[in-house]
């Protein structure tokens, strides 16, 4: 059960809450096959392997939530990611107007 993120944060990134069942799940998926990749090179290598004891449910919706990975549906992203300088651009721009409304 999802409470920090809950379905309200990620269904607005993913587009329903159908998809984002399907999405969670994936990613979730991808996280445990990593783990289970490092812990098998680690055995190998007789290396102490310290996993992360979070829940990878939890960390795929904290991940789709804050917008670190999107989501395609039928080969197009449901939400278009912004480009890093994209999301500047925009935050320099909400800046400068705020400025020009205190100086009203």
């Amino acid at each position: 059960m999802l409470s920090k993120p809950n379905v309200k944060e990620i269904v607005p990134k993913v587009g329903n809450r159908y998809q984002s069942v399907i999405a969670l799940a994936k990613r979730a998926r991808e996280i445990e096959a990593a783990r289970s990749a490092k812990r098998k090179e680690c055995k190998e290598k007789n290396i102490e392997f310290n996993e992360d004891m979070s829940d990878a449910v939890d960390i795929a919706a904290k991940e789709i939530a804050e917008g670190k990975v999107y989501v395609k549906v039928k080969g197009e992203y449901a939400v278009t990611p912004e480009s890093e300088m994209e999301r500047e651009i925009k935050e320099a721009q909400e800046a400068r107007l705020e400025q020009e409304k205190d100086k009203e």
